[in-house]
């Protein structure tokens, strides 16, 4: 596949480069649009960008998904910076509340063991050759709920954004939740928004929240998702 990174951060990625090459991907990096203005030649891309998109970039990307694209998103690729981006946002469904907000604040916590929780187990990006590390009881964020032992993915020293808001109803599939423990009070935080993916016009941008350790990219399973969202049929 032809494939594109565009990023402003490069030391995480560079495990996610070599595996896709590994692979036998073509693949091209970039920090802002391409010198044709487009990334309409690309298979599938990557998006890593931890900054305020400019404008034309934003179109840029917001149009390739339109169009057609399909864009994986990882996880500086919906911070808070991107409140500023709202034509990226809408294409998310994702609100961002300000750190003092009253309700569900934007939240980031450093420094600790990610459990990315498969809760999409018939899925092929959750499961097409992935091998999972254990399995952990977890209780999904759509409330009401109850626990169960779901399969997950350990990554640790890592960072984890806590309160990222769907807008949008059921407009996406949800992959994953994120669990992790709070430095502060102890307690394990769980909630749905580990990974997803959601449609837009001809294409589709499927988020994935790790990414922040190259670690996280040194992880055998978390880059067979990562191959397996560049295969998926875009059916199950």
């Amino acid at each position: 596949m032809n494939l594109f990174i565009i990023a402003d951060e490069w030391e995480p990625l560079i495990g996610l480069r070599e595996f896709l090459e590994t692979l036998g991907h073509k693949v091209e990096a970039f920090t802002d649009l391409p010198p044709f203005r487009s990334f309409t030649a690309f298979d599938a891309g990557f998006m890593y960008f931890h900054r305020t998109l400019n404008a034309e970039l934003e179109r840029g990307l917001v149009d390739y998904v339109h169009q057609g694209g399909r864009l994986i998103a990882l996880h500086h690729g919906l911070a808070s910076a991107k409140v500023h981006n709202p034509a990226w946002m809408e294409l998310a469904g994702l609100h961002i509340e300000p750190r003092d907000a009253q309700c569900h604040p934007w939240r980031v916590i450093s420094g600790v063991t990610h459990w990315l929780v498969n809760l999409c187990p018939g899925h092929y990006i959750t499961t097409h050759f992935v091998e999972y590390d254990l399995s952990v009881r977890y209780t999904s964020s759509d409330t009401p709920s109850l626990p169960g032992m779901f399969p997950a993915l350990e990554l640790p020293h890592t960072e984890v954004f806590v309160n990222q808001h769907f807008t949008g109803g059921r407009t996406r599939t949800v992959l994953f939740g994120s669990m992790c423990r709070d430095p502060e009070s102890g307690a394990m935080i769980m909630q749905d928004r580990g990974g997803w993916l959601r449609p837009a016009g001809a294409g589709v941008l499927i988020y994935l929240q790790p990414g922040h350790a190259p670690s996280d990219f040194a992880h055998a399973g978390f880059l067979q998702v990562l191959s397996n969202c560049l295969t998926w049929d875009g059916q199950s």
